[in-house]
């Protein structure tokens, strides 16, 4: 098994042992700094994402096209998955392990009756290695519509990753801008818990284990003082007290990297 390495990279530990299967050893952290995940920020449907919430075949293929892989998605109803993953053999797909919160598994067949999947977790977790679940277990932990991805060889294909560099400079500015408007309005503790994952964890949380990953300091000590003022504010519902002198000096500091590397994938 393929174990997570950092923050709530299910997604990036499955995709590694669907690899695995495939013959291609690796694990998430190789997967994420080979596609320059700490660098890449996104915007879908009104969230700002970054790190291992960027998941996916548009992700995804940065690592597998020049490997000779390409991550192939298929959405069903749910009442369809059980007979899609029949046919599927390996695939990934996501389970409510509680509300709102949603677990990467890789489905690896049948055994008595019930539908295998692996449990993507750390190593020292004493969560079982396998979920085998019946039909009707299966279906209590999907939503309405479930995506299974699955990995086929394909020939190798370059990428180019200069686009999404260049928009992720554009999303972190607008990030940055976003984040200082809503703790200018002084928000209500509500409004703040609210605002936790659409709007502060790509920067304050996701962003400190990217840069974790790259082993950059300078710009995640920043990230982690601001971190810990915001879970301050949240966990005992008080008002705000973010640091936005700070704020604007870690975000411009993360635009930095984000730039220094553009520049690097131009010059390759």
């Amino acid at each position: 098994m393929k174990y997570m390495t950092f923050n709530s990279s299910c997604s990036y530990a499955g995709l590694a042992n669907l690899l695995s299967l495939r013959g291609l050893e690796t694990e998430d952290r190789a997967i994420a700094l080979d596609m320059g995940l700490p660098y890449l920020f996104a915007r879908e449907d009104g969230r700002y994402l970054a790190g291992p919430m960027l998941q996916g075949k548009r992700w995804f293929d940065l690592f597998l096209l020049p490997r000779g892989f390409i991550m192939e998605e298929r959405t069903v109803r749910r009442e369809d998955a059980e007979s899609a993953l029949t046919a599927s053999g390996p695939a990934m797909l996501g389970l409510r392990v509680r509300p709102g919160e949603k677990h990467a598994v890789i489905y690896e067949g049948r055994r008595a009756g019930c539908l295998r999947f692996l449990n993507n977790k750390r190593r020292d977790s004493e969560e079982p290695d396998y979920l085998d679940l019946s039909p009707q277990e299966l279906a209590e932990r999907l939503d309405g519509s479930v995506v299974i991805g699955t990995v086929a060889p394909i020939a190798p294909e370059p990428v180019d990753r200069r686009p999404l560099l260049s928009a992720s400079l554009g999303t972190l500015e607008r990030l940055r801008g976003d984040i200082l408007a809503f703790c200018r309005r002084e928000p209500e503790p509500q409004a703040l818990r609210e605002a936790m994952d659409p709007l502060f964890r790509p920067l304050l949380l996701d962003g400190v284990t990217m840069l974790e990953l790259l082993g950059e300091e300078e710009v995640r000590g920043m990230l982690r003082t601001l971190q810990r003022q915001l879970l301050t504010a949240v966990r005992e519902k008080t008002a705000l007290r973010l640091d936005l002198a700070l704020l604007e000096e870690a975000a411009e500091g993360y635009q930095a990297l984000v730039s220094a590397e553009t520049k690097n994938a131009e010059g390759s």
